[in-house]
């Protein structure tokens, strides 16, 4: 066992918003004077001391885009190993309550359809919370046709025209 794994790090919890509209999903690009420079991302920022995941949340996003939003499913976390801390990014899925983004943090925003979302340079945090939210888009699909296959069988035989 190394030294460093006995080191406890801190954790850094930092609500994320997947803001949907329309089919298409936010894609913020991060300034070009911070860390992880140009990279995009799931606005969002760190938890405050007293406040709990969701209040952040709606508080980060009103600062970095001066609009409100309505949170929703949240879905699995994920861990990044960040010198000297660890970073646990928690997604939410969001809708926007107002519509007039103004940015005061990121260089730009796209809308994007979730096939489009992979062609952007993401932070590495971020690509974790891309392929949960893949995963959650696709649960979406699937549960309508379980709630079919659930019907009643039909009375009508198999074979069309044939009646035994």
């Amino acid at each position: 066992m190394l030294v460093s794994d006995l080191i406890k790090k801190p954790l850094v919890k930092v609500p994320c918003a997947i803001i949907e509209r329309g089919g298409k999903v936010l894609a913020a690009q991060r300034s070009a004077h911070g860390s992880l420079p140009m990279k995009w991302e799931f606005p969002g920022g760190k938890l405050e001391e007293g406040e709990s995941e969701v209040e952040c949340l709606v508080r980060e996003i009103r600062e970095e885009l001066s609009v409100e939003v309505v949170v929703e499913d949240r879905l699995p976390v994920t861990n990044r190993d960040d010198i000297g801390r660890m970073i646990q990014l928690v997604p939410f899925i969001c809708q926007l309550v107002t519509d007039e983004i103004i940015l005061t943090e990121h260089e730009q925003i796209f809308w994007l359809t979730p096939d489009e979302l992979p062609a952007l340079d993401w932070a590495e945090a971020d690509r974790d919370v891309l392929q949960n939210y893949f995963e959650h888009l696709a649960g979406r699909r699937i549960r309508p046709i379980q709630r079919l296959n659930r019907r009643k069988p039909d009375i009508f035989p198999t074979s069309p025209g044939k009646i035994e």
